[in-house]
């Protein structure tokens, strides 16, 4: 895949119920995969129940990961499973679609 470069640096929200332990581990993942491929980025850790407000407050999120159900207002968003990052089946399928989300919001 090849590295991205934007002006503008993408954001990324992660939901998880709490938004402590869970969400601080696929947080970690998705800034390693900005490192990789060079993505100027910023990651942002909520609740799932807070993820409307995170929306509202940031003016503009790229793509959201979730480890439960997020209840999006804004359909435009991305909303991608984060189980793979837990589990470790599926990783690299996730970090493809991370980066294809990501090179097309550029």
């Amino acid at each position: 895949m090849k590295v991205m470069s934007q002006q503008e640096p993408v954001r990324i929200l992660v939901a998880c119920g709490t938004a402590i332990a869970t969400a601080t581990y696929v947080a970690e993942k998705v800034r390693k995969i900005l490192d990789k491929y060079k993505i100027r980025g910023e990651v942002y850790q909520a609740k799932a129940q807070e993820v409307n407000y995170f929306i509202k407050m940031l003016g503009r999120v790229h793509l959201i990961l979730a480890t439960t159900f997020v209840p999006v207002e804004d359909k435009s968003i991305p909303v991608l499973n984060a189980m793979p990052f837990l589990t470790g089946i599926g990783e690299d399928v996730l970090e493809k679609k991370i980066v294809s989300i990501l090179a097309a919001k550029k």
